[in-house]
C-alpha cells in the first residue's frame, strides 16, 4: 500500500540521488578523452572525403533542443542525438554541413556569427538532468574533431548562452567545467 510517508521517502530518496549525481559529475577531476578509436567515427562524419571543408570555419556554438516544433535542429550543421540511432551513431551531420553552408542557429546583435560559426545541436533538456554520459562524450568527441579539423582554438568554442542568455542554453544541469576542461587546447593538438 502506498502511504503518504512512503511518497515522500521515495521522493527524498530521488532528489538526494539527483543531486548526489550531479555534485559527483561537477567534481569530476577527469574529464572525459575519447580514444583515438572512438575518434574514428566522429571523423568520417566531419571529413567527408567528397566534400573539402569550407574554410569559413572560425567559431563552434553548441545549442540544446528537446525537438518538437523547435526547427533549431535543421538551422545546425550537427545534430547530438539523446541516444545512438540503430547503427549506434549519436551524430548526425545536416544539410548544411554537407554543402558547408553557414546557418541559423544563433543571434548576437550587431555580430554575425552565423558566417563563420558550426552549429551544433544537442537534443534535450538540461534545465534539471544532465546530458547522459555516451550522449556528453559524443558531443566532446564531435566539438574535439571540429576544433582540429577546423584549426579552432578552445577560446572561440561556446555554449549558446555565453552568447545569447536567454535562455540559458544548453540547460543549468548541463555540466559546463567538465566540458570546458574537455576541449582541445594549443597544447593538446
Amino acid at each position: 500500500m502506498f502511504t503518504a510517508r512512503t511518497g515522500k521517502v521515495l521522493g527524498s530518496l530521488l532528489a538526494a540521488m539527483t543531486i548526489g549525481a550531479l555534485l559527483l559529475m561537477l567534481m569530476e577531476s577527469d574529464p572525459p578523452r575519447p580514444s583515438e578509436s572512438d575518434l574514428a567515427g566522429v571523423r568520417a562524419v566531419v571529413l567527408d572525403e567528397t566534400q573539402p571543408l569550407a574554410s569559413i570555419w572560425r567559431r563552434i556554438v553548441v545549442h540544446a533542443s528537446d525537438g518538437g516544433k523547435d526547427t533549431l535542429p535543421s538551422r545546425c550543421h550537427f545534430i547530438v542525438r539523446a541516444t545512438p540511432d540503430a547503427n549506434g551513431e549519436w551524430v548526425a551531420p545536416t544539410s548544411l554541413w554537407r554543402q558547408q553552408t553557414p546557418g541559423q542557429h544563433i543571434y548576437v546583435p550587431d555580430k554575425d556569427y552565423n558566417a563563420e560559426s558550426i552549429g551544433v545541436c544537442l537534443m534535450g533538456e538540461f534545465d534539471v538532468v544532465p546530458p547522459s554520459r555516451g550522449q556528453f562524450q559524443a558531443l566532446l568527441r564531435l566539438v574535439r574533431e571540429l576544433q582540429r579539423s577546423c584549426n579552432i582554438p578552445a577560446e572561440n568554442v561556446y555554449l549558446r548562452r555565453q552568447l545569447h542568455d536567454q535562455p540559458p542554453l544548453p540547460g543549468n544541469a548541463f555540466p559546463v567545467g567538465t566540458f570546458d576542461r574537455g576541449l582541445l587546447r594549443a597544447d593538446m593538438k
